[in-house]
C-alpha cells in the first residue's frame, strides 16, 4: 500500500479563535511595556499560547503501510496499528475529546483504538480518510 498524507483542515474555526486570542493576549503584552519583569512573563504566555494555535496548522494524518501516523504539531505524535482501530466516525461540534486534535475545524474524524482510546482529527477529505480508514483496518484484520 501506498503511503497517502492528509493536510489539516482549516475553517473558520480557526479565525474564531484567533482574532479574540491575539486581540486578548496582545493588549496585556502592550500595556505591559513599561514593567520589565510583567513583559517577559507576558510574552512568554504569548508565546506558549501561540504554539498550540500554530501547531494545528503544522500537523498531518499519514496512512503508512501498517500504520496511521498522526502528527499534532511540532513535538507531539502518534502512531496507532490498523489492527488496534475499532472504529472511525464523523463529529461535527466546537470541541473534541481528545486534547491532541488539530483543533482549527468543527469537523473531526473520531479514531476509537485500543479499548478507551479516541483521538479526533480534522483533515482536508475528512470523507475520503474515514473510507481509507475503514478499508485498510478491514484488510488488516483479514491479514491477521
Amino acid at each position: 500500500m501506498q503511503n497517502k498524507r492528509y493536510k489539516p483542515l482549516i475553517d473558520r474555526m480557526l479565525y474564531i479563535v484567533w482574532v479574540p486570542t491575539t486581540v486578548l493576549l496582545l493588549i496585556p503584552t502592550a500595556l505591559s511595556v513599561t514593567n520589565v519583569t510583567a513583559l517577559i512573563i507576558m510574552l512568554a504566555v504569548d508565546a506558549f499560547t501561540y504554539y498550540f494555535l500554530v501547531s494545528s496548522l503544522i500537523g498531518y494524518v499519514e496512512l503508512r503501510e501498517k500504520t496511521v501516523f498522526i502528527r499534532f504539531g511540532f513535538f507531539l505524535k502518534r502512531e496507532i496499528p490498523y489492527e488496534r482501530i475499532r472504529g472511525v466516525d464523523k463529529a461535527r461540534k466546537f470541541y473534541s475529546e481528545s486534547m491532541l486534535s488539530l483543533k482549527n475545524s468543527f469537523d473531526h474524524l473520531n479514531i476509537r483504538y485500543n479499548r478507551f482510546d479516541i483521538v479526533c482529527v480534522s483533515v482536508v477529505g475528512n470523507d475520503e480518510l474515514m473510507a481509507e480508514l475503514e478499508k485498510r483496518r478491514s484488510q488488516s484484520t483479514e491479514i491477521a
